[in-house]
C-alpha cells in the first residue's frame, strides 16, 4: 500500500484506540511507514520502471519488511515499554507497526520467510494492477474522507 494510505489508516485506528493529541502525530506518520524505507534501493535503482507501472512489489523488500523483521521490531518495542516513561507513545508506535505488517499482509504480496524462501504468499483481494490501483485508490481516498471529516470544524 501507498504511504498516505498507511498514515490515514494508522491515524484513524490509533483515534479510535488512543484519541489522538498533536503530540501523538509525529509518532504516527513516523511508524507508518518507516518500514517502507527498505523500498528506497529498489525504487532508486529500478525508478523509470517503478514510475511507469506504479508498482514495486514484494522483491522491492528486505528481510526488515517480514516475519524476522516483525521479531527484530518486537524484541525493540518490548525494551522500549520497559525504558521509556511514556508508555502511550511506544503503544502508538507498536500499533502503527503492527497495522503496517497486517495490511502489507492482507493486500499485498509477502514472503513472510525471507531470505530462507522466496515463496509469496497473497490472498488475491484483486487480479490485476489496475484491480490493485483501484483499491489502494477507493481505500486511500476512503480514509482520507475519514480524516477530513473527523477534523471538520462545528
Amino acid at each position: 500500500m501507498n504511504f498516505l494510505f498507511h498514515i490515514l489508516f494508522n491515524y484513524t485506528i490509533v483515534s479510535l484506540v488512543f484519541g489522538v493529541t498533536q503530540r501523538d502525530i509525529w509518532v504516527i506518520v513516523l511508524f507508518s511507514v518507516i518500514l517502507d524505507l527498505d523500498h528506497l534501493p529498489y525504487i532508486i535503482k529500478n525508478l523509470k520502471t517503478v514510475i511507469r507501472y506504479l508498482h514495486f512489489g514484494s522483491g522491492s523488500r528486505t528481510t526488515s519488511h517480514e516475519l524476522i523483521g516483525l521479531t527484530f521490531f518486537s524484541i525493540i518495542a518490548a525494551t522500549a515499554l520497559i525504558v521509556i516513561r511514556d508508555k502511550r507513545i511506544v503503544q502508538i508506535a507498536i500499533l502503527c507497526l503492527i497495522l503496517h505488517y497486517a495490511i502489507d499482509f492482507i493486500i499485498g504480496r509477502t514472503r513472510p520467510l525471507h531470505p530462507y524462501s522466496k515463496t509469496e504468499v497473497f490472498l488475491q483481494f484483486y487480479k490485476t494492477r489496475r484491480q490493485r490501483f483501484v483499491l489502494e485508490a477507493l481505500l486511500t481516498i476512503a480514509f482520507g474522507g475519514i480524516f477530513f471529516l473527523s477534523h471538520v470544524q462545528r
